[in-house]
């Protein structure tokens, strides 16, 4: 699938080395470590189906105020939002690596 990254931060949240990432945007190194996994997984799925039959991801479709995106867990504080660019070409937006807590 292809992903593609909405702003600077959560690109370089999986380009930059976790350490250099822990220390410009203050997250815990094993939720870096776990976004670069979640980001890979997307990446290697062939399509939203593959991702919604990971059930440990548990991919959602969000509603009110983030209806159109959908998200999926990165543990149980921590989820990553996206939205479907465009079905034919399989490829979702990276829009923010949020605390759901």
């Amino acid at each position: 699938m292809v992903v593609l990254f909405e702003n600077k931060k959560v690109l370089e949240l999986y380009r930059l080395e976790t350490t250099a990432c822990v220390a410009k945007y203050k997250f815990a190194k094993h939720i870096i470590e776990k976004y670069k996994l979640r980001i890979g997984q997307l990446i290697d799925a062939p399509d939203l189906k593959t991702i919604a039959q990971i059930k440990s991801l548990n991919l959602e479709k969000l509603k009110g105020d983030r209806k159109g995106q959908l998200s999926i867990r990165m543990d149980s504080q921590f989820r990553i939002c996206f939205r479907e660019v465009n079905e034919n070409e399989i490829a979702v937006e990276i829009l923010e690596l949020t605390d759901y807590h």
